[in-house]
């Protein structure tokens, strides 16, 4: 017998929580259109990269957006994103933990955002990236080992190693994207972020560089 049911109503608790904790923050229309437009890129990125298995820069906007607008609205985002792509790869139980895997990345953005209230180093925005798809890549293991499994530990051995090869390609993805467009993006972000605030953009620290 597996635990899908109980670990599915967990999720599904846990995403409600997190959607209430969002109302709660009272965000204005403008940070609103805001997640819904990174959400729709995220989702259309996803789309779009579906030639190439697990490489996409999905997970990286998902982890700018958690930097830039909070935890609220990261999680909405990366929530958004994988119930919305998912029109086209398809919905099922697994939709709820990809919600819950990506909305997580958009928390680990956050978490960052709060510690580093200035620069950010592309390849400290890189290593981030990496984490966010170890994580994205544990919380969907342990999704299909919950899920479809009778949960022994030669089975989560054994779905590990099957998943390795996608969740290396994720992790190198991320970490190429990031940075590529990761320090242009946040800056775009933080400038949009500063207008629907109604502050000047100059106020905004711009994403470091590295130096030679």
């Amino acid at each position: 017998m597996t635990t899908a049911l109980p670990s599915l109503i967990v999720v599904a608790l846990t995403l409600v929580v997190t959607g209430w904790w969002y109302e709660r923050t009272r965000p204005s229309a403008r940070v609103l259109a805001l997640v819904a437009t990174l959400a729709a890129l995220a989702a259309i990125a996803r789309v779009a990269f579906a030639p190439l298995p697990n490489v996409k820069p999905t997970t990286d906007i998902v982890l700018f957006a958690g930097i830039v607008l909070g935890g609220a609205p990261g999680f909405a985002v990366g929530a958004i994103t994988a119930l919305a792509s998912n029109v086209v790869f398809g919905q099922g139980p697994w939709t709820v933990w990809q919600m819950l895997a990506w909305g997580s990345c958009g928390l680990l953005g956050a978490g960052l955002g709060a510690v580093v209230r200035g620069p950010i180093n592309r390849w400290v925005l890189a290593a981030i990236c990496a984490f966010a798809g170890v994580m994205f890549g544990v919380i969907m293991n342990v999704s299909t080992w919950l899920s479809f499994t009778g949960g022994g530990v030669d089975e989560a051995i054994v779905i590990a190693t099957t998943s390795a090869p996608f969740d290396v390609a994720h992790i190198a993805g991320n970490v190429v994207f990031a940075l590529v467009f990761g320090p242009a993006m946040l800056g775009a972000l933080r400038r949009t972020r500063a207008r629907a605030e109604g502050r000047f953009v100059d106020e905004l620290p711009e994403v470091a560089r590295p130096t030679a």
